[in-house]
């Protein structure tokens, strides 16, 4: 994530689209079979709604050697109100902040999977502060589509999506996000790191917090703001250094 756009799940270097040195995906001996009748001959005779492209196609995406077709995470942005406005402009996803951060907490940076055409797919966004008991702490904040997988990521976890975690319990927490309150459930096996995944906005909302301790903020009421919502607060967020989370 540090130089060069970068796979949402395994962090490595991604392939532009129609890269050559891309190595495609190979199909499977049980898929491969006769062209079914239905197939017109000519393909051109097809109007450009029936093809198999879009937006969303492989065709248009980057490629992972590992998970194939990915949206690109983009290098991690410095913590600036200018940027992050930027990103916020031209988001598909909310970005997450608790607003008013928590005391002496800052706002340290933020990074993305998507490009500037279609606009952010996954947004991560990084507060850092005290930690409640003492030491400093960090906090990402993530918002995503379902099938992204950088939440997954950053929460140790196989992805790209939860899993089976809201099948055997209640909600361990709750917050308030753009004004709703939102269930959240304690992600189990973290190590060293607390996780907390719910949904808002038709979205993943993942909350990532170092050391794991830290996840006793959430037990606290915890307030987040869309700040594609809120523009206007973004040039007085308190800026700190960029966080290291991003790169471990």
């Amino acid at each position: 994530m540090k130089g060069e756009p970068s796979c949402p799940r395994c962090g490595n270097r991604v392939h532009a689209p129609g890269d050559p040195s891309a190595h495609l995906p190979v199909v499977p001996a049980s898929l491969v079979g006769e062209v079914p009748d239905t197939v017109p001959e000519n393909l051109a005779s097809l109007p450009v709604s029936a093809l198999p492209l879009g937006s969303d196609s492989a065709v248009d995406l980057w490629h992972c050697e590992l998970h194939g077709a990915v949206h690109p995470v983009q290098p991690v942005l410095s913590p600036d109100s200018e940027t992050l406005g930027d990103v916020a402009a031209h988001s598909q996803v909310p970005l997450w902040l608790p607003w008013p951060l928590p005391g002496h907490w800052r706002f340290s940076g933020v990074a993305y999977a998507g490009d500037r055409i279609d606009g952010a797919r996954a947004t991560v966004v990084a507060a850092s502060g005290p930690s409640p008991f003492g030491g400093e702490g960090d906090l990402l904040l993530i918002a995503e589509e379902m099938g992204i997988g950088i939440g997954a990521r950053f929460a140790g976890l196989p992805g790209p999506d939860p899993g089976p975690i809201f099948e055997d319990t209640a909600a361990h927490a709750k917050v308030y996000a753009a004004g709703r309150p939102t269930p959240m459930w304690a992600v189990p096996g973290t190590g060293d790191r607390a996780v907390f995944v719910g949904e808002a906005r038709g979205m993943w909302l993942w909350l990532v917090l170092w050391p794991a301790i830290a996840g006793t903020l959430l037990y606290d009421e915890v307030v987040l703001t869309d700040l594609r919502d809120a523009a206007a607060e973004i040039p007085h967020l308190p800026l700190g250094t960029l966080c290291p989370r991003f790169f471990g």
